[in-house]
């Protein structure tokens, strides 16, 4: 990843402060599957009681937190206004008037729900950043989304948009959506289901079921596993009522 070396140096001082860097957004759908291509936008989960840190890390940097007029929201954490979000420029583009809106945004740990236990060391191959970065298993990132648009109101555009991602992450991670010809035919509802078809939801519904949830929480594969095998839309996942 093409980096300012001034967000190069960012990172190597939460490396040396020992900051917890979960990757978010892009960087993580991609590694669950979901076929996107990454850029040069960073996005972390970072403990709460880390985030203090990180925030005066970067200001002593001369990162300042972005507004919404100066970088306008393009990801679904953005929506949440949660997140610290700063502007990344690299100066060869700036000195051709380019002026790109690539950006650094830390989350508070807290608002997925994902605990520090779940997440794991990427190894030195997956990870080219100049700091250690960690992610999280696909069952700690779908229940997080679940979590996350189960406190949005129906229709919220945060929502909506956390949907469409857990509906493309267990499309991509557990069917074949590979398809021949220069487009895809969408089937028919009263088509039945291929021998494959069958097997791999048989399977997929077999992996979810085996997944260990926290204390309390059983609903959310539950309410998964309706959605994936079509009992219930995904758009019907628990949400906030006032």
């Amino acid at each position: 990843m093409d980096l300012p070396t001034q967000t190069v140096r960012l990172l190597e001082q939460f490396e040396v402060h020992n900051i917890l860097l979960i990757e978010w957004e892009t960087a993580l759908l991609i590694r669950l599957g979901y076929p996107l291509v990454l850029d040069n936008d960073l996005f972390f989960l970072v403990p709460d009681d880390q985030l203090p840190t990180a925030i005066k890390l970067a200001a002593d940097f001369g990162y300042h937190a972005a507004d919404r007029d100066t970088l306008p929201p393009k990801y679904t954490s953005e929506e949440s206004s949660c997140g610290v979000r700063y502007v990344i420029r690299d100066p060869g583009q700036i000195r051709y008037n380019m002026n790109p809106k690539n950006r650094l945004v830390l989350l508070p740990l807290s608002w997925t729900g994902i605990s520090r236990c779940e997440a794991t060391r990427l190894c030195a191959s997956d990870n080219d950043l100049p700091c250690t970065v960690y992610t999280v298993p696909v069952s700690a990132a779908c229940s997080a989304f679940i979590r996350i648009a189960s406190r949005e109101k129906r229709g919220s555009k945060l929502r909506g948009n956390i949907i469409g991602e857990l509906a493309c992450v267990i499309a991509y991670r557990y069917f074949d959506m590979s398809y021949e010809g220069d487009y895809e035919e969408i089937p028919p509802d009263d088509q039945p289901w291929s021998e494959k078809e069958v097997l791999g939801m048989k399977n997929a519904v077999e992996e979810l079921e085996g997944w260990e949830m926290k204390e309390g929480e059983e609903w959310i594969k539950q309410e998964l596993i309706q959605a994936m095998t079509g009992k219930k839309s995904y758009d019907d996942l628990p949400y906030k009522n006032d």
